[in-house]
């Protein structure tokens, strides 16, 4: 490669379904620093009615690859790049300046430095030590326990050497499906041996980028945002491409920020008014209040049912056991278990969510779950759902209160004479503030511990984790499924589990197809256990990760 093209910078940005977001990056990516739209390849893919072609008149000179096949299309963009690589995705939005060409420089004068990254800085604490004698750069060693400055491989926002970039990705033994199985390449078992260079610097002052965590993280409940507008793919496809909304990138960068990953209050729209008469204005205003209107009755009845959750009147509704509870029976009953949240009870209202498709068939026989009796499988149910427990966190305590259909729901479709026990046995750290974390993972472990286990799961779903739960068992195999809309594989899947020795405790993380899964093999002889987010919620707690509403919605978000 020539000297000018060595010291080239690319930037190199994914998208799905996310024009809104997508204009928001590149307005404020060449708002805030020395870019130019040339510099720019977005890698994007679109479902059926997502529009990407007014973006892409809106930014002309930027190069628009439609995805094909994702590992065959990064690795020619990779080709094609210069001797810097800033990768991007589309929830990014930059808040304060910065230079790509000092950054690049940096890393061309420091060899032990394996990425500048413009998120970190400043204002993320707590911040490791500074090795840099640069007023305006921190330099740290990213083998570190701190929170967010260990993490040195990640498609936000950080400049890498393209001899590194092509070296890790021609390195991966694995298929490289998506972004996220591209991020997920470099775990915490591997990065000591991948990544040669032990330091990561960024600006001194200030990070200078915010990851916007505003779209559903399930299709049944809404979020700050969601209090007055929909934020599923469709909705902000129309506001961006029917209405003239895009993101209002200069009040975001008013906003301070001491994490990476920011909520709702961050998604603030322009509501540009350009290209109405007052005429028009005027009937838009009159269509608005009309619709304030009609919403009135709908949010009444939220406030009343809210009120009747607060004061406990659901509490007898339904008998569920508590944490506490859940935690004992499993402790001193051999049972098998499999558990309902706004997930399935969104699929069972006939919606899709985002890791599976709506199917009749499943949503059939997730009904039929919610009633069935059979000696030693127990169903679970959330414990707050109907009950207002104290010492949940604050993006709990809300989504609890908002949670009226899902209680109808419950009420109409479960029995009134089982006994439920806890859906949140297994996501304890993502459910309370306050709750004696340490006794209840000893004893979940405990109930691990040297036992010989199989784990059925989505591919790469335990990529990203540094603790292990698993590692306390016995032995550990794994049967593999679809990450996304797995139900679809089921019969093939059911199978290839039924192979395994009845012997073998089955921990199910798959979703709503954990559900019929944990029933099945429990009919055939098997302990089957439906363990949902358990081992990354245990993985979140041993690193002691932030439980702000940004963090828990990224939490939730498909792995």
């Amino acid at each position: 490669m020539d000297i000018e093209r060595q010291n080239q910078i690319s930037i190199i940005v994914f998208s799905k379904d996310r024009p809104m977001q997508m204009h928001a990056y590149l307005e404020s990516l060449l708002k805030f620093s020395d870019a130019v739209q040339e510099m720019v390849t977005v890698l994007y893919c679109e479902t059926e009615n997502i529009r990407y072609e007014k973006l892409i008149q809106n930014f002309p000179r930027v190069k628009w690859i439609k995805e094909n096949k994702f590992e065959t299309d990064l690795k020619q963009i990779i080709a094609d790049a210069g001797g810097y690589i800033m990768f991007g995705c589309d929830d990014v939005v930059f808040t304060r300046s910065f230079s790509l060409k000092k950054a690049s420089e940096y890393l061309r004068t420091n060899d032990q430095v394996f990425g500048y990254s413009m998120r970190l800085g400043g204002n993320i604490r707590p911040m490791p030590e500074n090795l840099s004698s640069d007023d305006t750069v921190l330099e740290w060693k990213w083998d570190c326990v701190y929170q967010h400055y260990n993490y040195p491989w990640e498609l936000d926002c950080t400049l890498y050497r393209k001899a590194d970039v092509v070296r890790m990705t021609m390195e991966e033994e694995n298929a490289i499906k998506n972004p996220n199985y591209y991020e997920a390449m470099i775990t915490p078992d591997n990065r000591q041996m991948r990544i040669t260079r032990p330091h990561m610097a960024s600006n001194r002052q200030s990070g200078c980028a915010v990851v916007i965590t505003v779209n559903r993280v399930q299709e049944t409940h809404q979020n700050g945002f969601d209090d007055s507008m929909p934020t599923d793919i469709d909705s902000l496809d129309r506001l961006y491409n029917d209405e003239d909304n895009t993101l209002d990138i200069d009040k975001i960068a008013s906003m301070d920020n001491s994490m990476i990953h920011v909520g709702a209050e961050y998604f603030v729209l322009r509501k540009s008014a350009k290209g109405y008469s007052q005429k028009c204005l005027g009937k838009k205003k009159v269509k608005e209040f009309a619709g304030k209107l009609m919403k009135l009755p709908k949010r009444i009845d939220r406030h009343i049912e809210r009120r009747k959750y607060e004061k406990g009147r659901y509490a007898d509704a339904l008998n569920i056991l508590d944490t506490e509870e859940t935690l004992t029976l499993l402790e001193n009953e051999k049972i098998s278990f499999l558990r309902y949240g706004d997930g399935e009870i969104s699929i069972m209202q006939g919606h899709s969510i985002p890791f599976q498709a709506y199917d009749p068939r499943l949503a059939k026989r997730l009904r039929k779950l919610l009633k069935t009796n059979i000696d030693g499988l127990r169903i679970g149910l959330p414990y707050y759902y109907m009950h207002p427990v104290k010492h949940l966190n604050d993006f709990t305590a809300k989504f609890a209160r908002a949670l009226a259909q899902q209680r109808r729901f419950l009420c109409r479709n479960c029995s009134k004479d089982m006994v439920y026990m806890d859906t949140c046995i297994t996501q304890v750290y993502q459910t309370y503030e306050r709750y004696d974390f340490k006794k209840y993972y000893r004893r979940m472990q405990k109930l691990l511990k040297d036992r010989h286990v199989t784990i059925v799961c989505g591919e790469g779903v335990f990529d990203r984790l540094e603790h292990k739960a698993y590692d306390v068992c016995r032995s550990v195999e794994f049967v593999t499924a679809p990450s996304m809309n797995a139900y679809a594989a089921y019969d093939g899947l059911l199978r290839d589990v039924l192979k395994t020795s009845k012997k073998r405790l089955v921990c199910i993380v798959l979703g709503p197809t954990a559900k019929v899964l944990a029933c099945d093999l429990h009919k055939k002889g098997f302990q089957a256990w439906d363990m949902g987010h358990y081992f990354k919620d245990y993985d979140a707690y041993m690193r002691k990760k932030p439980r702000t509403a940004a963090e828990i919605s990224q939490f939730y978000k498909p792995d």
